[in-house]
Parts: C-alpha cells; structure tokens; sequence
C-alpha cells in the first residue's frame, strides 16, 4: 500500500504545533519545555537539551545524534506499523481515508507461510545478546523463536500481511552449514525486511542482512531495512519499485566484501545516485594491545563500538561521488577478465571477444539476411542463461515477431514441427514448449512495446526505467534507422553523434552492454564489409568500442577459386553458412579478426558444432537419447573437430 505523500503532508500541516504535543506524548518525554519546544533527545543520553522541534516540518531534530522524529515516528515506537500509524494521524487530524487492503492476502496465488507461535525466546535472547542486540529490539522487529531454537525473522508487506518467513540458527554456523533458509511449503516473494515499520518521509537504510537491520534499530536507527536473499540478488528492487520511489533519501550500508561493494554500486545506479548515500564502515578495531581485527559489517561495528558508533556512521553517511569525475589514486588497476559482461555463447566468438563487457557501445551491422535477427535473438538468449535481464527494442519488427523469433532460439530442433505448404518447407514451434518458455522467462526480457513513440527521448527513459527497476544489463537497439533522433535535415549527423555519445555514457554510467545494430551503405557487389560500409556519421566508428559485422557465405565462396597450375587454392571453399567479422575492438586492442558458424534454419541458431547446435537452455528439463530430428546439412559429424575454433582471415 502506497499512501500520497501529499495527503500525509496535509495532515500534519492540519496538526500545526499539536505535532509538538502529539510527539513528546507518544514517546513520554518528562522534561520538555513547552515554551521553547525542546527537551533532551529521548533516543540517547544527553544533559543539555538539543532536541528541538522545527515548525517548518512539524518535526524534532535532535543537534547532537542528528536523528529526526516526527509524529509517524513516535506512534511506531509505541508499537504501531507505519500504516497504523498514519490511521491514528489521520484520525488526529479528522482526514477520512479508506485503508481497505490493510492485512488484507491481496496475491491469490501466493502461498502465505504460517506464522511461527512463539512462547519462548530464551534461546535466541542468549544468542543475539552476544551480538549485543536486545529482547526489545527482537520485540519491535517481531523476530521469533521456532521449536528448534531457530531465529524467526518475519517479512511483512506494506499492509501488514506475513508474507515471507526466514530462519537461522541461534549459535555459530558451522561451514558447509546453511546460514538460513526459508519456511518450506511458501512463496518467497523478495521484500525488505521490517519494510511496514518504515517512514517514508525520513531517509532509509537499506542493509545487506537482518543482523545489520537489527543494529541499527538497537542504536536508535528504526528506519532500516534488510535485504531478503543476500546481496547479489537485486529482485526486491523490481518488486518494490513504487515503494522505494517515495523516498527523497536512501542510504545503503553493505558489507566490507567484495560482494557488498557491487551492491552498494548496483543499487545506487539503480535507485537513483542523486538520493543515494552510503555508510562508511570502519575497515578495522585496534586493540590496545596493538592487535588489529577487519569490520565486516554493521552488527560487528555495534559489537566492537556500540550503538553511538553505529548511529554515528548512518546519520553521517557518505555523498554518492559526482559521475562525472574521479580522483586519479582513486582509479582501479583492472584485467579484462576482472569486468564482467555478456557472454555471446558462440565458443569460438567469445575466445576472440572475451564477452561483451559492461560500459561499452558494440556494433552490430551486415546486408539484409546476413543473420543479424539470429544473431540478436540467441545473446538475448544467452544473456538471460546466464542470469541477466535484457532490453530490447525493435523498431522494424512487431513485438510477436521478436518473441516468435526468440522462441525459436530458445527451442531448438527438439521442439519444432516440420511442416510443408505446397513445396515450401517450414518449421514451428511447439504449443507447449512455447507455455513453458513463456512462464520460465517472464520478468527477464523487456521488449520495447512497438505501438510507442519511437523518439529518442522516449526510448533512452525506457532504458533507464528498465535499468533501474528490473536490472537489465544487456540492451539491444535494432536499428539506428529506425531511431527518431529528432533531427531536421541541418543537424542529422549532430543528432547521431549525440545518441551514440549518450549510448557510451549511458553504458558506463549504469554499468551495462549496450548493443546498436547499424545497417551499412548500399554496396554494388556482395561482400564482406570494413568500418567505412558503416553507415553514418564517423563518430559512430570512431567513439564504439567494437564493431562485429556479419556476412552470409555465397555460393562463390563455397566453390573457392583452385589454382589450376599449381594445384591447391588462390581462394580455399569456405565450409561456413555466416562469417563473423571483428571490424573493430578497442578492448582487445586488435581488429581483422574473423570466426565462421553454421546456421540451422529450422531452430535459426548459430552453431559451431553437433553438440551447440543441439544446446539445451534452462527452460528446457527434458532428456532426449535420440539424434537432432532435422540433421544440418552443411555439417558433417567427422568434420566437428577439424572446424572447431577455425578462423577465417578478413578478406
């Protein structure tokens, strides 16, 4: 449930100073001065009062832990949700509003978990005292205990509903041993833990785990959250979209690993670097005898520091850097192999290629039937085997068309019919294969709906909104024709100067591969194209960072050209269906180099071999101990080995 800010703002405007009132009330502060509205902050020790309540934002903010308090927040710590409390500040200021889905199951296909009945938390008080977080803290949080002893962290949706429900053992885990799982027989739907006692109006801490949440609720931080399934899944950021768009203020407090360094980088450029800030966690504690100990995470610094500590480094927590610079020392020494990116799945291409990296512009082009629909159908394909969502815009083929094409990719030969129209020879894919392939990857690949506006203004912000909601990090533009960059015929090659250099930063910026088809100049006679066929301005040439142009084997290119006098070849028959040439590639640093696949027109996959030809992606569970039901002819078994990893020289 997501109320209008503005509503929320209404009322406490209403309200005026009996905010004041309402506030020092709920929380039972003794020694306020009502005449000058402060008192001593009543969330930690202090003798001189510099709790101050500020009339502007009907709020108090406390001069020496710099933590704020409004009225939502002091009905929350007399127990109350964030939505129980917004119904007792309406009600304070006579607001009628309907809260009808509050604790309401609203997901009817979703399997709710059983809350957990808890007579008992001897045994995960004893434990969680040695991670110095308190039975009032578990309370507040409804942290439980099983019958096995287990700590019971309990995940509850906007409107109060129990929705998902994890557990980890009260002691020390061993290795090899679960950390925590989640209760059998449920849905695990990717909330944020302690997400209904959360002000919107205040700045939230996103922490890596519960423990990291717990501390900061034991220090005094009450408007944190966790992540639910460790810090390299990102699906609560898709799930919870509308939720963490109310925030003005986000601050994330990862771990000191390398895991929670690409967290905190993953959901600033997902949420948003201009509202995002980041808790700087001590690198290590000194003892007094000199001994050293690494900090790893929030809870570690409240049991090394204490709660002042802790409240210290959130409130205090970093500005993201400015994009557009960084310091000199600052500058990471990394390998290629240390950037990640997109593999293309076709062995041979990535051995030139490596992948296609994160933060670069790749060029695809080649003549009408070269295979550049293929070509874009299996990496989108191979990009979400490998666990990575894609963006896809078409701006010649209607949306049925791309999926249909894709569908093809993702069934091989195994799940098509052959079919026969007259003397024409067809292949389709199969009812149920296509149910399947529909349900495995829904809320993986984004196509770009063809029934909108194809400006570029309007495509870049579909981009983003895809970036940043469901974490895309392959975008595919098919083609820059198609692109209305809108231009008038004195500023055309301005315009695609500018949408290439938007690309590259946009690239760099969100941290993803980005893939630009560019149909070439007309050519007189059919031939593999250089950098110059690419049509455009040069910039498009000289800012990508590769360019792969695609080229279908001609007849003449089978035959080759024998030398007749001296036998052998002036030009060897090429074996090949497409020849993939690396026109360009700044990452590599060399360019010339070119890798032939076979083409399979029923499945319409690229292939290398009998067994890539018949790869099976993840959709597909079935085993088959038969051979493929429509046999390439262009490839022979015995020839797998001889052409394997072969490379054709750019003519």
């Amino acid at each position: 449930m997501v109320v209008d800010p503005k509503l929320i703002a209404k009322a406490k405007k209403k309200l005026g100073d009996k905010n004041a009132e309402l506030i020092v009330e709920a929380l039972g502060v003794e020694d306020y001065d009502a005449r000058r509205m402060r008192a001593c902050c009543p969330h930690h020790e202090e003798k001189t009062p510099s709790w101050i309540y500020n009339p502007k934002e009907y709020k108090f903010h406390c001069f020496g832990c710099n933590r704020n308090t409004d009225i939502i927040d002091a009905y929350m710590a007399q127990g109350n949700t964030y939505i129980e409390a917004l119904q007792k500040l309406f009600e304070q200021a006579g607001i009628k509003y309907s809260f009808g889905e509050h604790g309401v199951k609203t997901q009817h296909e979703y399997r709710y978990p059983k809350p957990v009945e808890c007579s008992s938390k001897d045994r995960i008080v004893k434990y969680m005292a040695t991670r110095k977080i308190s039975l009032k803290t578990l309370d507040y949080a409804d942290v439980r205990e099983d019958s096995h002893g287990n700590i019971v962290f309990n995940y509850y949706d906007t409107n109060d509903v129990l929705t998902l429900v994890k557990y980890r053992p009260s002691r020390k885990v061993q290795k090899g041993e679960p950390k925590c799982w989640c209760q059998k027989d449920a849905d695990t739907l990717p909330l944020l833990f302690n997400m209904n006692r959360i002000n919107v109006s205040e700045p939230l801490l996103i922490c890596e785990g519960e423990m990291d949440a717990l501390s900061a609720i034991e220090s005094g931080y009450t408007n944190a959250v966790s992540v639910p399934l460790g810090a390299g899944n990102f699906h609560w950021i898709e799930k919870n979209w509308d939720w963490l768009e109310q925030f003005e203020d986000i601050i994330v407090c990862s771990d000191n690993d390398e895991a929670g360094q690409k967290m905190r980088k993953e959901v600033t450029s997902r949420l948003g670097s201009w509202r995002t800030r980041f808790v700087d966690i001590p690198y290590c504690y000194e003892f007094e005898d000199g001994r050293k100990v690494l900090i790893k995470d929030l809870n570690e610094v409240l049991y090394r520091y204490g709660k002042d500590k802790v409240l210290d480094i959130i409130t205090t927590a970093k500005e993201t850097p400015v994009d557009s610079v960084i310091d000199f020392s600052d500058i990471d020494d990394i390998d290629l192999d240390q950037i990640d990116g997109i593999y293309t799945g076709i062995e041979d291409l990535d051995k030139r290629l490596m992948k296609l990296f994160y933060g670069t512009l790749n060029i695809v082009t080649g003549v009408n039937g070269a295979g550049k629909s293929s070509f874009l159908s299996q990496l989108v394909c191979e990009c979400m085997e490998q666990g990575k969502n894609v963006f896809m815009y078409s701006g010649e083929l209607p949306n049925f068309q791309t999926r249909n094409w894709i569908n093809y990719i993702l069934a091989g030969q195994r799940h098509l019919t052959m079919r026969q129209n007259n003397s024409t020879t067809y292949w389709t894919v199969n009812k149920d294969a296509k149910k399947e392939m529909g349900e495995y990857y829904k809320e993986k690949l984004f196509i770009y709906k063809d029934d909108r506006s194809h400006r570029v203004s309007d495509l870049m912000k579909s981009m983003e909104d895809v970036v940043r909601k469901y974490g895309a990090k392959l975008l595919i533009i098919d083609n820059l024709t198609s692109v209305n960059l809108e231009n008038n015929d004195n500023n055309k090659y301005e315009k695609q100067a500018e949408f290439i250099t938007n690309l590259i930063n946009f690239a760099q910026r969100f941290s993803v591969a980005v893939v630009l088809v560019v149909h070439p100049h007309k050519i007189e006679t059919m031939r593999r194209l250089t950098k110059m066929d690419v049509q455009g301005i040069s910039a498009i040439i000289d800012l990508a960072h590769r360019i792969l142009s695609l080229y279908r084997v001609q007849d003449s290119d089978r035959e080759g050209i024998p030398n007749k006098k001296n036998g052998g070849w002036y030009k060897e028959p090429v074996k090949y269906d497409v020849i993939c040439d690396i026109l360009k590639d700044r990452m590599m640093g060399y360019e010339g180099k070119s890798v032939g696949m076979y083409y399979d027109r029923p499945s319409r996959r690229f292939f290398t071999d009998l067994c890539s030809l018949d790869r099976r992606y993840a959709w597909d569970k079935r085993q088959f101990d038969t051979e493929l039901p429509f046999p390439p002819p262009q490839l022979c078994e015995n020839d797998t080995d001889e052409i394997f990893g072969a490379q054709i020289q750019a003519s």
